[in-house]
């Protein structure tokens, strides 16, 4: 069962794609008169929502954080701080800038742990590369101090939170740049789709132009002589922007549902003795579609999501470093180049190893998620969908309690 959006498509999105086929124009550039033009309408619906100043639709959410690391100007020789729990992309991203991805521990927000952030700067880091895991906020405003202090860009990588907050605003505004996903598992889907977003105006035409096969915004024919960069292809299609749209009319009533759930089944494990929840730097912000519960032992998680039928956090498969066979062997297309056998100066090569983040490890052993509008297989085998009302919320925490007080 994936994440909230699949669950409600209903008519206005089988609308909005009736009215792009009907037009006869498909890709994002059409003529002005007549046009849908789903794909801007989206962007600036964003924009509002969000409260920042630029928003640029893409394929997918990894081609959004290509585009901001590109954007600004990271690749070879440069070093990018992201956490050790999250999904592979943010980290193969940083790989395919030419890059070198330093990884740093979670906290028990289950996000970047700003200390460790700040020792693993060096003159070699660019950026710090936040992932919101799990619909919950980072800590940013210290994740923000440490990257002002040591003057690195800070980006925002919210795939799995959009229309999560930090302080009353969007979490992926708070950066240089920020990054949304629109697949099957996320608040809104169009089945794949990504966005960033910033305020920075250079950054926006620059990133612009790299999804864009080194176009400006918002091209009106062929550009000869005035292109600032060259760039490929990450364009997102009306047919996208069609059923975003819809989708996002409906991100309140989501939140909302996900919410009530999520304070049924949490209420419902309250109290237990050893049990804790993870931490939330700001509780009405979080975008509820895990609850994260840890305990006391790695041992006791295993006993209790064993009868549950579910995993710890631990076996999640390309959310943690420590599974990522293709990273921890460093194998690229090529076979060569930074950051695997790096000939940049001073550059020593890169080197990733099981074991390499001990705290991020043992608190992965023993936590799990319970999913609350996502059910996801690599994440949270074991929750509740975005029709299940809060009957069904109460019965699946009892059955989590009874088995949880059984082996604490």
């Amino acid at each position: 069962m994936p994440g909230p959006g699949t669950e409600v498509i209903g008519e206005e999105e089988l609308a909005g794609v009736r009215e792009v086929l009907r037009s006869g124009h498909l890709a994002r550039y059409g003529p002005e008169a007549g046009f849908p033009a789903k794909v801007l309408r989206f962007e600036r619906e964003v924009v509002r929502l969000a409260g920042v100043e630029h928003a640029l639709a893409v394929n997918s959410g990894t081609s959004a954080l290509y585009l901001a690391l590109a954007g600004l100007g990271i690749g070879p020789g440069d070093q990018v701080i992201v956490p050790g729990f999250t999904f592979v992309a943010s980290i193969s991203a940083i790989i395919h800038a030419g890059a070198h991805p330093v990884l740093a521990e979670v906290d028990g927000s289950f996000n970047l742990d700003p200390a460790d952030v700040e020792a693993k700067i060096t003159p070699r880091t660019r950026a710090v590369l936040v992932v919101h895991m799990l619909g919950n906020a980072a800590r940013l405003r210290e994740l923000r101090q440490v990257a002002e202090r040591h003057g690195v860009a800070l980006i925002e990588d919210a795939a799995q939170a959009f229309g999560g907050t930090y302080r009353g605003r969007w979490l992926g505004a708070h950066g240089d740049a920020g990054v949304f996903s629109f697949n099957i598992y996320k608040t809104i889907t169009c089945g794949d789709g990504g966005m960033l977003v910033t305020d920075d105006e250079a950054l926006y035409q620059r990133c612009f132009a790299l999804h864009d096969q080194g176009h400006s915004p918002h091209r009106t024919g062929v550009e000869v002589g005035r292109r600032p960069v060259l760039g490929l292809n990450f364009r997102m299609v009306e047919l996208q922007g069609a059923v975003l749209l819809a989708q996002l009319a409906k991100l309140d009533r989501i939140k909302s549902h996900l919410r009530v759930n999520r304070d049924i089944v949490r209420e419902g494990l309250a109290n237990l003795p050893g049990l804790a929840f993870r931490d939330r730097p700001d509780p009405g912000g979080d975008l509820a579609t895990h609850l994260v519960v840890v305990f006391p032992t790695a041992e006791v998680a295993r006993r209790v999501v064993d009868e549950l039928g579910s995993i710890t956090l631990a076996a999640s498969g390309w959310h943690v470093y420590s599974n990522m066979e293709h990273l921890l062997e460093g194998r690229t297309a090529s076979g060569r180049g930074c950051p695997f056998g790096c000939s940049c100066e001073s550059e020593s090569t890169a080197g990733y190893h099981r074991g390499m983040l001990p705290r991020t490890d043992a608190l992965l052993s023993r936590s799990v998620s319970i999913g609350i509008g996502v059910v996801d297989p690599n994440l949270a085998p074991l929750g509740l969908g975005m029709s299940a009302g809060p009957d069904q919320a109460r019965q699946l925490a009892d059955r989590i309690r009874t088995v949880i007080a059984r082996h604490l």
